[in-house]
């Protein structure tokens, strides 16, 4: 199983990042796709802050779980190849993210490690109205909403991500795509609790040790 995330596929988040010096993204530039290992928090696990870096901080996510073998697959297509979706947390080290972005190396260290991929109870897309209705999520920290989004303020669609990726890589059954996170990131501390929502359905409920 593959976990691939994508970086900066809203606008809000790019712009509360000024420091990081990211050009405007528009859907003719491609996405920016990264790995994240085998990262994966196991089920009903709390996520252990570790001790690396600084700055741990949330990025809520929708997660899409490829259903199907695809490679080369055309956009108008993709939809084919993934029935369900929730509402997922990609942890990143940010001060070891912004240390390897302004020497050009890659995000390795800061989302890779134990645990750093968090996904909530899987709800079916048709179930959702999707795509005839886009997806709302949210996520709360400590009850206080601090992410909120939907599926149509991306810059690249789920289709477009799926046809993008599988042009390099093979999408097999069980593979996860993190679609990216929309502004309002920050770091967490031991002691509190994330909660991630689609629409008023809580589908993630994450403490912190």
């Amino acid at each position: 199983m593959k976990i691939l995330g994508v970086g900066f596929n809203y606008r809000p988040h790019i712009a509360e990042a000024p420091q990081l010096g990211l050009p405007e993204q528009e859907t003719t530039t491609p996405p920016l796709i990264f790995h994240k290992g085998d990262a994966l928090l196991k089920p009903r696990t709390p996520f252990f802050l570790p001790d690396m870096g600084s700055s741990i901080e949330y990025e809520a996510e929708l997660v899409i779980q490829i259903s199907r073998v695809g490679k080369c697959i055309a956009e108008r297509f993709a939809h084919r190849y993934y029935e369900r979706v929730t509402v997922g947390i990609d942890f990143t080290a940010r001060d070891l993210q912004r240390r390897a972005m302004a020497s050009g190396h890659p995000w390795l260290e800061a989302k890779v490690f134990d645990g750093s991929a968090v996904v909530g109870e899987w709800l079916d897309k048709k179930e959702l109205g999707y795509p005839e209705r886009p997806i709302p999520f949210s996520l709360h920290l400590d009850g206080r909403e601090v992410q909120c989004a939907d599926s149509s303020e991306m810059i690249h669609s789920f289709d477009a991500l799926i046809a993008y990726v599988s042009r390099f890589q093979t999408l097999r059954m069980g593979d996860l795509i993190f679609t990216g996170t929309p502004a309002g990131v920050g770091p967490v501390a031991i002691g509190q609790t994330l909660e991630g929502f689609i629409g008023e359905r809580k589908v993630l409920h994450l403490p912190i040790k």
